[in-house]
């Protein structure tokens, strides 16, 4: 495949972001054999003969660039206009995707833009990543990277064949419609999505939430100690049918002030007695909604903010989140599914993860004799970790200083990369997908000892 990058970094080869790009060139180009990356120089923000003509032959591009006060560097933002204003005929129908290294929350802000200019300037957008840029020197964050860019260029070829991708191993797809009441609409758009991935090899299942009983949390925290709740109802055999053996989730409903309408939410905040720690499974997700008589865009665009939120705090990957406007489209929703899947993609989060997960440490840290088991959690995964300062740090006092200063940043991305002997290796996923989340929960509740003693029981298939 023929890939365009457009480095739009303001510090051009001395940037950590062009990193990455340099370390998808030795996996897929100089190991693998299956690429061509013309990397191209696009900071000024005009639209050079260079970029024209790496455009015109590229079948996917690429651009790669800071993320400057949450949104994307003026003089990409500047590229990306003169882009689509003057050049639309060559970029038009070209699928692109996004690529930055700070990591942060606001990130979100610069990628939900600039999914927004991709889809609205008739190019075939490709879920991006943010990617702490330290994270690819570590195996994880290397496996991260390596499994993202598969899953966006077997995407890319997919836009380019529109040939019905077949799942790799037989896995398990929930649909599950939130909705109130029936809405022709959603029905068939489930329809739909159901025939699609049983085409692709799936099991396929409809949970309709409105059929089930399920009371309101009352917030009596009883729950918060030893993860049971007060109340025997629908719930807990709807989570376990929603989660266990799952390992893709598209979620129908119609958007009611941002959100997916009451039904949902009392499902969502009966979770409260699962604790704090979130759902520790690699859960691919979907949020496919028909808008209200009450809804507008600005709806639309808090609902993807919120659905990040949503998914902040477990390890899922969020595919989509997008209005219902035709079968065609869920067809195509679905086949992209179907290749994150394929592509063992790691979950992601959104760009809200860090935040999320801080915040609810927080909570868990003054909660910890109650409920010891989310404390443990995050201590585990290094939220309470107070990182030590570094004697070495001084002032920048100018340009040149500063030059230097990045030069050595580069060293151990340019050390790792002259010592690279393969690609990454790829985890198991969804080790633990047989057992019981609630189970996991309540032994993860009395300590973390017990939970990994009850992980490694055999699984109950």
């Amino acid at each position: 495949m023929k890939i365009c990058v457009l480095n739009c970094s303001p510090k051009n080869n001395l940037s950590l972001t062009l990193q990455t790009i340099l370390y998808l060139q030795n996996w897929y180009q100089e190991k693998l054999g299956e690429d061509e990356f013309n990397i191209v120089p696009a900071f000024s923000g005009k639209v050079t003969d260079k970029i024209i003509e790496a455009v015109k032959s590229a079948e996917f591009i690429i651009m790669s660039g800071a993320v400057f006060h949450f949104d994307v560097h003026s003089s990409m933002g500047e590229l990306m206009d003169r882009l689509s204003e003057d050049h639309y005929d060559i970029i038009k129908d070209k699928p692109v995707t996004f690529i930055s290294t700070s990591g942060l929350i606001g990130d979100t802000l610069a990628h939900n833009r600039f999914e927004l200019w991709a889809k609205k300037n008739g190019l075939k957008y490709i879920n991006s990543l943010s990617l702490e840029s330290a994270e690819i020197l570590s195996p994880v964050g290397s496996e991260e990277l390596f499994c993202w860019f598969r899953f966006a260029k077997t995407t890319a070829e997919y836009y380019n064949n529109k040939n019905m991708p077949s799942a790799k191993s037989c896995g398990r797809v929930v649909l599950l419609d939130t909705c109130e009441a029936e809405i022709e609409k959603v029905s068939s758009a489930i329809k739909a999505a159901k025939k699609r991935f049983e085409n692709s090899g799936f099991d396929t299942e409809i949970i309709t939430l409105r059929d089930k009983t399920i009371h309101h949390c009352t917030g009596c925290q009883s729950c918060f100690s030893n993860r049971t709740c007060i109340f025997s109802d629908d719930w807990e055999k709807t989570f376990e049918q929603l989660y266990l053996n799952t390992d893709m989730i598209v979620y129908f409903g119609k958007l009611h002030y941002g959100t997916l309408g009451s039904c949902y939410k009392t499902f969502l905040e009966r979770h409260a007695c699962l604790g704090r720690s979130g759902i520790e499974d690699e859960v691919i997700k979907s949020y496919f909604f028909v808008l209200d008589e009450k809804a507008d865009k600005d709806d639309i665009a808090s609902f993807k903010f919120n659905c990040q939120s949503f998914d902040g705090l477990n390890c899922s990957f969020l595919s989509d989140v997008c209005e219902i406007e035709s079968n065609e489209q869920i067809t195509e929703l679905c086949d992209k599914m179907t290749i994150a899947y394929n592509s063992d993609i790691m979950p992601q989060n959104g760009f809200l993860k860090n935040g999320v997960r801080n915040g609810f440490a927080n909570v868990a840290a003054r909660v910890r004799n109650r409920c010891p088991g989310d404390c443990s959690y995050f201590k585990g995964i290094g939220c309470y970790d107070t990182p030590q300062s570094n004697p070495y740090v001084g002032w920048i006092e100018n340009a040149e200083e500063a030059r230097k200063d990045c030069e050595n940043r580069l060293i151990p991305y340019k050390m790792s990369l002259l010592h690279s002997e393969g690609i990454p290796v790829v985890t198991e996923r969804r080790k633990n997908k047989s057992i019981s989340v609630i189970e996991r929960q309540k032994a993860a509740a009395r300590g973390a000892e017990e939970t990994v003693q009850f992980i490694n029981m055999p699984s109950m298939c």
